[in-house]
């Protein structure tokens, strides 16, 4: 039986990572549709976002089970419990890549800027689709060490997005014309640092998972 139920919990954390890859991708096919105006891509996103939906309700139904069968105690039950987290996380990462989609779509029907008058989100895209990278490898190796680097990147996703902030305000001032492209550059450096942020909730589920200790609101 205890067998068993190891072989479950880990059948658990392969799908969670699973579903982190269809979110992964979703994230960087927003980015490219919106890099490049592209609305058909954007519009795939969106319309994929039902399949990512069910999945999420599928894999929570499937902890529930466990919970139900096996009533976990200790680690085995922080593993479960860890996984519901680390799902709802997933899902909400994958509503901001269906937020970026429709700023896509609204730029390529704004005819909105392609030259160098349009801001450059390679670094902090880049840098956030490392860190989703990363957090869906610590969902099955759970490395310490690898979920404060993650941690420690947060830093410097929040001042991407202050430097976005500032570069899009003063472009808005000097070209009003394409406001609406600048205001949607505002909102897709949110979404990046949501996305970043939600990364870190998985990695400190990933530490209450290997410690015990809730990390929250300090990380020590």
């Amino acid at each position: 039986m205890k067998e068993h139920f190891t072989n479950e919990l880990h059948r658990l954390l392969l799908q969670i990572q699973t579903q982190g890859t269809l979110v992964h991708h979703s994230i960087q096919q927003a980015l490219t549709a919106f890099q490049t105006a592209d609305e058909q891509l954007a519009r795939q996103i969106i319309a994929h976002d039902s399949v990512i939906d069910r999945e999420e309700i599928r894999l929570e139904e499937e902890c529930l089970k466990i919970l139900a069968l096996y009533q976990p105690v200790a680690t085995d039950l922080r593993v479960v419990i860890s996984c519901i987290k680390m799902n709802i996380s997933l899902e909400r990462m994958a509503d901001f890549a269906c937020h970026i989609a429709e700023r896509a779509i609204h730029r390529a029907a704004a005819n909105t800027p392609q030259s160098s008058a349009s801001c450059d989100f390679t670094t902090m895209s880049q840098l956030v689709l490392s860190m989703l990278q990363d957090t869906l490898g610590l969902i099955v190796s759970a490395d310490i060490a690898l979920a404060h680097t993650v941690i420690a990147k947060d830093d410097t996703v929040d001042s991407l997005r202050n430097q976005h902030k500032i570069a899009a305000r003063k472009a808005l001032e000097g070209t009003p014309s394409d406001a609406s492209y600048f205001i949607d550059c505002l909102g897709l450096a949110r979404d990046l640092e949501r996305i970043a942020d939600l990364c870190i909730d998985i990695c400190q589920q990933i530490l209450y998972l290997r410690t015990g200790h809730i990390v929250r609101h300090h990380i020590s």
